[in-house]
């Protein structure tokens, strides 16, 4: 089944990586406030793919995760900082 998935990328990795929900999305906004030379992404995955890139990420594979994550998502895409708020004024 395919799933939206958020997170924040840099020229080391993946820093940020998790479902799609209000919260998560909110925490890609502030850490791409936060950060310099951090992107917010959304992806579309299935859940085994998904699986594979959380478990690199998680044992600290950042920048392997990135890879796979550019491998298998079927779309991918940025998140501004300003397109939370701007959605929400819709």
């Amino acid at each position: 089944m395919l799933k939206a998935y958020v997170g924040v990328a840099s020229k080391h990795g993946l820093s940020m990586f998790q479902p799609e929900r209000d919260d998560t999305l909110s925490l890609v906004r502030q850490c791409v406030r936060l950060g310099l030379r951090r992107c917010g992404f959304w992806a579309i995955l299935n859940d085994a793919e998904a699986q594979s890139i959380r478990a690199l990420f998680l044992n600290g594979h950042r920048r392997e995760a990135m890879i796979a994550l550019d491998h298998c998502a079927t779309d991918i895409g940025p998140i501004l900082p300003g397109d939370i708020e701007d959605s929400l004024l819709h």
